[in-house]
């Protein structure tokens, strides 16, 4: 079965929740209480069926402070989100600012400026507008939603020369990666915007951003992820111009950028959909796919036979002047995750994201 966007999500007990297309276009939630040796289907369900009824983007989030699962899905017009503390589902129909919505990333973490109702985190939804990058915020754990304040990006930037969203100068479009809450209630959405690494961060819980550019050396899409740790060291990467994956860290909350560091091991090619999680000071994991057996220059490249595998890149040392970083597949490269073209953007059927 085909697998597309797939999001997956750990609770502190241990549980695993996953979510994705089927190739069937059956959205389901499973579960698996033993690390995945077993799974079975825990959907949000309304009368002995699926409580949503139709998604374009389906995404899972787990927040680590409280372990509430939430499961959105996108109408374009809106989301359904559902979201749960372990036992039954709490749905919400409408969970959004403002319709037209594209490409949603939902993500929570402490207040900066509000008083939450009834859970402690803020939760935030996030959205492609083409004419934007807009978020709306949840001070109730996902029950309403209200438009943060002005957008994160703007989808046309005349200022910029580099080539825009389609080809067309200035049209960055509003597609993103997907959002970060810092410990300190700090919002960072990171993008390739207009052809470059960027990242819009705000103090206010949306209200404002400020917007920075992370490096120069291009990016191949707008996928690209950032995270903070509790000393405000932030850790952002993507996939540049010659679609390799790349670090950069800012050691004083953005404001300046290291020398963007390539990450992936030595035989990879090229990459796509890069995410990335935190575990601490200096550690991070970064995924993505990637290939050894794309060759050519990249323009004229021919992907008949080229195969791509899932790729995992870790550091526990990241701040270093010189971080050792390891890197294997998660799976074998006799079974690939892919066949033929991946990119740059839509990577056939696993679509925009992992």
């Amino acid at each position: 079965l085909n697998a597309s966007e797939p999001t997956l999500g750990l609770t502190r007990n241990g549980d695993l929740y996953y979510t994705a297309f089927q190739s069937n276009v059956r959205i389901e939630v499973v579960k698996s209480p033993d690390k995945g040796r077993s799974w079975r289907i825990v959907s949000p369900n309304l009368g002995g069926r699926n409580a949503h009824l139709v998604s374009l983007d389906p995404y899972l989030y787990v927040d680590k402070a409280t372990s509430r699962v939430f499961n959105i899905d996108l109408t374009v017009a809106c989301s359904y989100l559902s979201f749960t503390d372990g036992k039954g589902w709490t749905t919400n129909p409408l969970a959004c600012g403002r319709p037209v919505n594209d490409h949603q990333t939902l993500f929570a973490g402490p207040p900066a400026t509000s008083t939450t109702i009834g859970y402690p985190n803020v939760v935030y939804y996030c959205w492609n507008d083409v004419g934007s990058s807009s978020c709306s915020k949840s001070l109730d754990g996902g029950i309403t939603f209200l438009p943060t304040g002005t957008p994160a990006y703007p989808g046309f930037d005349p200022a910029n020369d580099d080539p825009g969203f389609e080809g067309v100068p200035g049209f960055c479009g509003g597609l993103h990666g997907h959002g970060f809450v810092a410990h300190d209630g700090t919002v960072l959405l990171p993008k390739g915007h207009c052809g470059q690494p960027w990242l819009s961060i705000s103090k206010d819980e949306g209200l404002t951003w400020t917007r920075v550019q992370v490096a120069r050396n291009g990016t191949a899409d707008h996928e690209a992820d950032a995270v903070m740790d509790r000393k405000g060291n932030i850790y952002y990467t993507w996939i540049a111009r010659n679609r390799l994956p790349y670090l950069a860290v800012s050691r004083n909350k953005g404001k300046t950028w290291s020398k963007p560091m390539m990450i992936a091991p030595p035989k990879v090619t090229e990459a796509n959909l890069p995410a990335m999680d935190i575990g601490g000071r200096g550690k991070i994991a970064i995924v993505y796919m990637g290939t050894e057996n794309a060759r050519g220059p990249i323009k004229k490249r021919k992907y008949d036979n080229v195969t791509w595998n899932g790729y995992m890149t870790m550091t526990a040392n990241a701040l270093s002047r010189r971080p050792v970083f390891y890197s294997s597949t998660v799976n074998e490269k006799s079974d690939p995750l892919i066949r033929r073209d991946c990119g740059p953007g839509r990577c056939r059927a696993v679509f925009d994201f992992i």
